[in-house]
């Protein structure tokens, strides 16, 4: 190959580089700067200096938390709130700081049905436990008719999906709406 189709080719690798790298450091929450702060007070070698950098530190993150520019939290909590958020598509948990990567990323639920009806185009729609609504997306049905208090699990699929399984079930297409 010449050199000027060999450049062609080479070319947009070049921007692919920033890009994906921009694209890790993006998913990556930057912690506050009261945080960042509190924490280079370790690096100050006298010792009376280094426990008045704690001593603001560590007010200046109270300050912060009081007034809620900065929330601390523990993991239990941030599992719950992706809970809350499992099966909305858009990326309201990234958003948040939440899912940024695979592993946190949350692959099923388990629930409860609590309401049992139809869409206006016949698909099931499923109100669980936790307040969750979901209607049916697919034209698969159940073998057993979904009731009050069977036991549900919804799985991550490709492409945004969800599927549904009631009491052990094949799981039919869902997406949350409420």
């Amino acid at each position: 190959m010449g050199k000027d189709v060999m450049a062609l080719l080479a070319a947009p690798l070049l921007f692919l580089a920033p890009c994906s790298s921009h694209a890790r450091d993006a998913q990556a929450p930057v912690p506050p700067k009261e945080y960042r702060e509190l924490m280079a007070c370790r690096d100050i070698g006298d010792a009376s200096a280094r426990l008045a950098c704690f001593d603001r530190g560590a007010t200046q993150l109270d300050a912060a938390t009081r007034s809620r520019e900065v929330v601390i939290t523990d993991r239990a909590t941030v599992t719950s709130a992706r809970r809350g958020l499992f099966g909305f598509t858009a990326p309201v948990g990234r958003l948040l700081g939440f899912g940024s990567n695979d592993e946190d990323e949350m692959k099923e639920v388990e629930s409860k049905v609590t309401r049992v009806g139809h869409t206006g185009d016949g698909g099931w729609r499923l109100v669980l436990e936790d307040g969750s609504i979901w209607e049916q997306t697919d034209t698969r049905s159940f073998v057993l008719s979904p009731k009050i208090g069977n036991g549900v699990k919804i799985t991550r699929g490709a492409l945004g999906s969800f599927f549904m399984a009631v009491q052990g079930q094949r799981g039919i297409k869902m997406r949350r709406v409420q």
